[in-house]
């Protein structure tokens, strides 16, 4: 190797000493510093640039332990450790002074950025220190060895806070970190603490974190979450739409502005499913999971996650006579694998008046196969426990509401593989419910409304440690409780020429109140539904539900649209983008509203291109009105078109301009909300019309999308 000229070596020293000068400048003087959107370009680079001299001076620090023999080798070493030490150190000079302008935009900690800054200058130092050395040839030094040794350690320290502070906390470490994994039960399990955040520690908190608050949002603690960023809120309580950590994640993952970002993990559909849900109920920080009732989505979202992925279970036992199931299969009682070709069957009985201890008898041929029997609500009497005690290989035994009050449980407690018993709806006793203490596989008792005392469970827990007591919901009077809403029988929101609105309600015995006018319902000044309500019009239809010893619901709202002429068929001319594409162009003549939610399935929604749509029909019709169903959800991109163009004519080649109606503009504290935008023109016959929705070209300057396109939603067309 060739030692450079004495001009390169002079040349390379007088840059690196007047960076070394700038960087103690700007040091020094940073707090004082206002940099130009020009200087933030470069800083920006430090990212790029400064894996280069991370390799240079790992390379230098190699050869600096190589102990070459030949002399020859030897002068090799002396030249290429300091070329290779003046590379390194104008590298690391121009690293540094792009990361010291990158560190004056906002959104860095400010504790970890000082550690990784001054991790960067004393490298820059040090290494600037070796190079001067270099020029004695002392390479074989202890000292200068020592240095080498200094800098990989500055090295490694430096990055490490670096990756930190772009990735989050202990991002180099993380995979080689121990953790302990965290299983919280259901019946133990808060929604926030372990559920939603651990979410977003591992999927947001990257970007998201006191250290590189990325947007100005950070998402470590409640009161930060709340607080949101520069662009909005994180969180509306009781609207995922209007949110904007969820309104996010449901963007085209190639859209700039989608979270987490393209090449970051992304949420699976059970943490997003998770994430609506919670925001949806209110974004509580202290629920628990087993305060919601069964039914309740957000409750099934969390037993979703919090389930662990059960191991398949092995059966060593042979499939059963297909011939014999077949006979043994009738009307009343049904037998099937729990899978396609498996040997474990499942039996479920139906019809009570149809069944008596010969229907269980019958299946006995079938006892080495059985794993489950569901005989709930069937007369099953106590002296038929010790029939199902026969079945050695039932996991699964429903007997809710059947006659068993629990004289012979003992009989049950017999099986050595049943995991799953249900007795809700008998009057069983604790007493009789003790002899399943010697009953080893048991995991779940299901007992809501049987004949315990509420002091009882606790009680029986104590005798069954083992097994989960599922007891439901018992009223001691200290829960005072709400009717839910009115349910709508129907889900069609768009009809025809007439009508009827049937409202239901679960709950025996309720009072539904309800209005045609739009105005609050009331017990006073509403009237009673008595079944359904005709209407032949556009009408908002308001209603709540009464009953006596029980609080009001909430008023719940349908808005009802009127079509006259339904298309024989839609055609989209153009493809809506990313996952908002709805049931195709069925979803604009399906009946079905979009409500508020984005994320639904009953929107379609375009960015890239114009939303477009044919409406052909067979006979050709009088049309003056076509009225379109948008979305407005300034938070989450989606803005009314800024135009709409309504074509008509006798066939898709001869259409002329009907209508032109510009929409009002999204302002910047709208609600989320869908709306009608109405478009008049005279009566034209036609056999087929066009609409064309043009989004929003440019997102105006107040919004945190300026400058960019902005969404249009569709969900119906109603013609007339």
């Amino acid at each position: 190797m060739n030692e450079p000229t004495g001009k390169w070596y002079r040349v390379g020293g007088s840059i690196l000493l007047a960076a070394n000068t700038f960087v103690l400048f700007l040091v020094c003087f940073s707090n004082s510093i206002v940099l130009p959107p020009w200087l933030q370009v470069v800083g920006r680079m430090h990212p790029l640039l400064l894996h280069f001299p991370i390799v240079i001076l790992l390379l230098a620090a190699l050869i600096a332990f190589i102990r070459p023999r030949d002399p020859a080798l030897q002068k090799w070493k002396h030249v290429a450790i300091r070329v290779l030490l003046l590379t390194g150190a104008l590298l690391t000079a121009f690293t540094v002074i792009m990361g010291i302008f990158l560190s004056k935009e906002a959104g860095y900690d400010e504790a970890g950025l000082q550690w990784h800054k001054w991790g960067g200058v004393i490298l820059l130092w040090l290494v600037s220190a070796l190079y001067v050395l270099t020029r004695r040839q002392l390479e074989d030094q202890w000292w200068m060895k020592g240095g080498m040794l200094l800098v990989t350690l500055l090295l490694l320290v430096t990055g490490h806070l670096g990756a930190d502070i772009t990735h989050g906390a202990n991002f180099v470490l993380a995979p080689v970190t121990p953790q302990q994994p965290k299983l919280v039960p259901l019946e133990k399990a808060e929604v926030y603490t372990d559920l939603v955040q651990p979410i977003l520690e591992e999927k947001c908190m990257g970007c998201h974190n006191a250290g590189k608050a990325k947007g100005g949002l950070v998402l470590e603690h409640p009161a930060q979450l709340l607080k949101g960023g520069k662009n909005g809120k994180a969180i509306v309580a009781g609207h995922p739409d209007q949110s904007l950590i969820y309104a996010r994640l449901l963007l085209p993952p190639d859209d700039k502005k989608h979270m987490p970002p393209a090449g970051k993990p992304q949420l699976n559909e059970k943490e997003t499913a998770l994430l609506y849900h919670w925001i949806k109920s209110g974004a509580s920080f202290n629920l628990k999971a087993i305060a919601l009732p069964m039914d309740d989505s957000l409750r099934m979202a969390a037993a979703s996650l919090l389930q662990a992925p059960a191991s398949e279970p092995v059966y060593d036992f042979a499939p059963a006579d297909e011939k014999l199931v077949q006979q043994l299969n009738n009307n009343y009682r049904v037998i099937y694998p729990i899978a396609q070709h498996a040997a474990p069957l499942v039996v479920n009985c139906y019809n009570k008046d149809q069944f008596n201890s010969k229907t269980i008898e019958e299946l006995l041929p079938l006892k080495k196969q059985i794993i489950e029997m569901h005989l709930q609500k069937m007369p099953v009497e106590d002296k038929d426990l010790k029939l199902l005690a026969s079945f050695k290989e039932l996991r699964v035994l429903n007997l809710n509401f059947t006659n068993i009050k629990g004289q012979t449980l003992a009989e049950l407690a017999s099986l050595p593989k049943l995991e799953r018993l249900s007795l809700s709806g008998t009057p069983v006793t604790l007493a009789a419910l003790q002899a399943l203490k010697s009953a080893k596989a048991l995991k779940e008792l299901y007992l809501w409304n049987s004949g315990l005392a509420a002091g009882d469970f606790e009680k029986l827990q104590k005798q069954l440690p083992q097994t989960a007591i599922v007891k439901g919901f018992i009223e001691d009077g200290s829960h005072p409780l709400k009717l839910n809403q009115p349910i709508l029988a129907s889900t069609d929101l768009v009809f025809k020429d007439k009508m009827q609105v049937c409202l239901r309600h679960p709950v025996k015995g309720v009072a539904i109140h309800y209005t045609l006018d739009g105005t609050a319902p009331d017990t006073v000044n509403s009237p009673v539904l008595k079944d359904s309500v005709e209407i032949s019009r556009n009408t908002v239809v308001r209603a709540v539900a009464t009953k006596n010893g029980w609080y009001a619901s909430d008023p719940v709202q349908f808005a009802f649209s009127r079509t006259t002429y339904i298309p024989d068929s839609v055609v989209l001319i153009t493809t809506p983008d990313g996952s908002y594409a709805g049931s195709g162009a069925l979803t604009l003549n399906d009946k079905q509203r979009g409500g508020a939610e984005q994320g639904n399935g009953k929107w379609l929604g375009y960015y890239k291109d114009p939303l477009a749509a044919l409406l052909i029909y067979k006979t050709p019709v009088p049309v003056s009105q076509v009225c379109v169903g948008i979305l407005s959800n300034v938070n989450g991109y989606i803005f009314p078109p800024s135009k709409i163009e309504i074509y008509g004519g006798q066939d898709p080649k001869h259409l002329k301009l009907l209508k032109k109606v510009i929409p009002a503009p999204g302002k910047k504290d709208d609600p989320s909300m869908s709306m009608d935008v109405k478009c008049d023109f005279p009566a034209t016959n036609v056999s087929c019309l066009k609409v064309v929705l043009t989004g929003l070209e440019k997102i105006p300057d107040w919004h945190p999308g300026k400058g960019g396109r902005g969404w249009v939603f569709a969900d119906e067309l109603m013609i007339n």
